[in-house]
């Protein structure tokens, strides 16, 4: 993120699913709670790098189509990721979500 954000890698591109987990998982925990993920969630939102993909019926319906095709390996917010770079024409992920390394035409990356 920090290099998407200060221009050191090209520009960003998440869905409002990816935004939904970055403030919902984290802010659970105490040591790093709500408010701050909510700060994180509202700079990604923001952000002039990063292009927000809100998830519409298009994409929900065919990431549902394609989900029983990873047995449970990813997430329906990481199939949804793939149906949206696949539509953007994105092939590389920044990721430490290895169930990503399963995925055909996808290469993740863990730093940028």
């Amino acid at each position: 993120m920090e290099s998407i954000r200060t221009g050191r890698s090209p520009l960003g591109l998440i869905t409002d699913f990816v935004i939904d987990e970055t403030v919902t998982i984290p802010g659970k925990r105490t040591e790093f709670g709500a408010r701050r993920t909510v700060s994180v969630g509202k700079a990604m939102l923001t952000s002039p790098r990063i292009f927000t993909v809100f998830v519409d019926e298009s994409i929900l319906d065919e990431a549902l189509s394609a989900y029983p095709a990873y047995d449970g390996r990813l997430s329906l917010t990481d199939v949804v990721s793939t149906v949206v770079m696949k539509r953007y024409g994105v092939s590389e992920i920044l990721s430490h979500d290895s169930d990503f390394d399963s995925v055909r035409g996808i290469r993740r990356l863990t730093s940028a």
